[in-house]
């Protein structure tokens, strides 16, 4: 399920505009302000459809049963004693934290990789791997505070009062954290998430650099039989 839900919220269509903007402006590097408003805009959407499959993975690894129910009945259990809301629990943080991230992920790899260069390192896999590993820890140190905020908001359930939640709103999970638990609440759980993020972040961004190469083999390619 995880799973799935990252392929869908993955950052694949961002690169794919960046680079597609790129071969149009030859020459010219995209600007950072447009690859932090892209990135962002692609984790909003990508969240919003994906918001219902996150609210049963946060409640699957919270349920004291050994053994969870299954996928639709699961879903199905949450719409009829919560409703559509039940489902969305959590959307706005959820895209948040997915503008977050891909809004730091992707412009912290492509600066990072254009300062190496700059630098005097090879443009090699070496190089890939040190941006892409940065890219995951800077975007699992800006996106923890609202994951903790989104896993609360979606593992609360409503009390007896359907008017009465525990957290009201992203804010309002965060300061309550913040003043009952100590401000480093707030980074509970980094550890897993870089472990997630960062391998994460090395796959994709490694495996688009060989995308990247054999596009432009078969490009040159095609060039050179016409």
């Amino acid at each position: 399920l995880c799973r799935v839900r990252e392929a869908v919220v993955s950052t694949q269509s961002t690169g794919s505009i960046k680079d597609a903007w790129e071969r149009k402006n030859v020459g010219v590097k995209m600007p950072l302000s447009h690859l932090v408003m892209l990135g962002g805009t692609a984790g909003v959407i990508g969240s919003y459809v994906t918001t219902p499959t996150d609210v049963m993975r946060v409640r699957m690894q919270a349920s004291h049963h050994t053994k969870s129910p299954p996928l639709l009945r699961s879903f199905l259990n949450i719409f009829k004693t919560e409703g559509m809301k039940g489902v969305y629990r959590g959307a706005v943080p959820n895209a948040q934290r997915a503008a977050v991230v891909n809004g730091v992920q992707i412009p912290t790899y492509d600066v990072t990789k254009r300062n190496l260069l700059a630098a005097g390192f090879q443009d090699n896999k070496w190089t890939h791997f040190g941006s892409s590993l940065f890219a995951g820890f800077l975007g699992s140190c800006f996106s923890q505070p609202i994951d903790v905020a989104k896993t609360r908001m979606m593992n609360q359930k409503l009390l007896n009062n359907p008017n009465v939640r525990l957290y009201k709103g992203v804010m309002d999970t965060l300061l309550n954290t913040a003043r009952h638990e100590g401000v480093p609440a707030l980074w509970k759980g980094f550890v897993p998430t870089f472990c997630r993020l960062g391998p994460w972040n090395v796959l994709f961004f490694m495996s688009l650099e060989q995308f990247r190469l054999l596009d432009n083999f078969m490009n040159n390619r095609t060039k050179a039989v016409f």
